[in-house]
């Protein structure tokens, strides 16, 4: 049995198109949801057409969106690691064993490590071996990354170059290069679903914006520089849809920023969009603004110019062709999306999905030793 130990959003959209490949082949799979983004869960499953039986820690159906609740959410979830084996097992495996898959780098990534080996399951981490280089940025994301890459039993890198770092640490766990990134084969098959590439009317006319990472809403002056140099760039680049997650919305509130942006004649602000229909107002806009690794990753799938609000970045999709880190210089920014958007390169999409079928086949050997 494949046990899926995931809680937050984007490890749910990134492991979809693994659960598509398991079911095409009618292969049996467990779903053990941590409900860190537990209002967004069932909506994604949906809008991915996949069925998994699912196991929910709680009944909860709240994100955790505030430090107090991330506590809260931790010290509940950190109680089942008090339960016997055979208990854990039972309740919340499916009394089955097999092996654990885990995404990424989240504080949900850091308790389907703990949970997986207390359940004496083989632990695969997908998505291993980004880096920002920075053990402190961004925190807490590359420490916690760090520490799951040293424990787990199999490690599924996206390209060479996290193959390559992932080599040098001389890591207990097995090592696999996938090629692409499963968010890759997420993106395709969305478009395929939902039919995204179909052109709307106001396609061109507009940029994109959104800003939710710990590290910008944390602290007033990097968020108010972000929000303020989006500000200047408006005055080239037009029309921005401000696409606002509940913690972005309340530090924006707390800054003084909100209302400023709400009169503000650029900027349109709105709640957030399920991920097909975000997935379509980036497929069809001019630029993408943003402070995440995850935009920035399918920004370049769909060679879209992608400013990246942030001092660093774990990933290198798209750097120095589609992608770049914001130098807070409006014109010197506005000339990089420009020439991006002059020399943009045909979108290739993996309708095959080969990322997952790979990953899938190498937990299916590692079963059989």
């Amino acid at each position: 049995m494949m046990h899926f130990i995931i809680g937050t959003k984007a490890q749910f959209i990134k492991m979809a198109p693994l659960m598509h490949v398991l079911e095409e082949s009618n292969t049996p799979y467990h779903v053990l949801d941590l409900g860190q983004h537990a209002a967004l869960t069932e909506t994604i499953l949906q809008d991915f057409g996949v069925h998994p039986r699912i196991t929910r820690i709680s009944a909860t159906t709240t994100n955790v969106e505030s430090y107090k609740q991330a506590a809260a959410w931790l010290a509940s979830c950190g109680r089942l690691l008090l339960l016997h084996r055979q208990k854990l097992l039972q309740r919340y495996f499916e009394n089955s064993r097999g092996v654990a898959l885990i995404h990424g780098d989240t504080l949900s990534t850091l308790l389907g490590l703990y949970l997986g080996h207390k359940a004496k399951l083989p632990v695969a981490l997908v998505e291993a071996g980004l880096s920002s280089r920075s053990l402190l940025n961004p925190f807490p994301e590359e420490m916690i990354r760090r520490h799951v890459e040293s424990r787990v039993e199999l490690l599924f890198a996206p390209d060479e170059l996290s193959q390559e770092r992932l080599r040098s640490r001389s890591l207990r766990g097995e090592i696999y290069n996938t090629a692409y990134n499963t968010g890759r084969d997420a993106l395709a098959l969305m478009v395929q679903k939902h039919q995204l590439m179909s052109p709307i009317p106001d396609a061109g006319s507009y940029s994109v914006l959104t800003l939710h990472r710990l590290e910008t809403l944390s602290r007033r002056k990097r968020l108010e520089r972000a929000v303020r140099h989006v500000m200047q760039l408006s005055e080239s680049i037009g029309p921005i849809r401000f696409f606002l997650h509940g913690p972005t919305q309340r530090a924006l509130a707390r800054s003084g920023l909100l209302s400023l942006l709400e009169t503000h004649p650029a900027f349109t602000l709105a709640p957030l969009k399920t991920y097909p229909d975000f997935i379509r107002q980036i497929v069809h806009c001019r630029f993408l603004l943003t402070d995440g690794g995850s935009i920035q990753e399918e920004a370049s799938y769909l060679q879209k110019p992608c400013l990246i609000l942030r001092q660093r970045t774990e990933r290198q999709h798209g750097l120095q062709s589609n992608a770049c880190l914001a130098s807070f210089d409006p014109a010197s920014d506005y000339e990089f999306l420009k020439n991006s958007e002059r020399d943009k390169e045909t979108v290739h999409l993996d309708f095959n999905f080969t990322a997952s079928r790979y990953l899938l086949e190498v937990i299916r050997q590692y079963r059989v030793h």
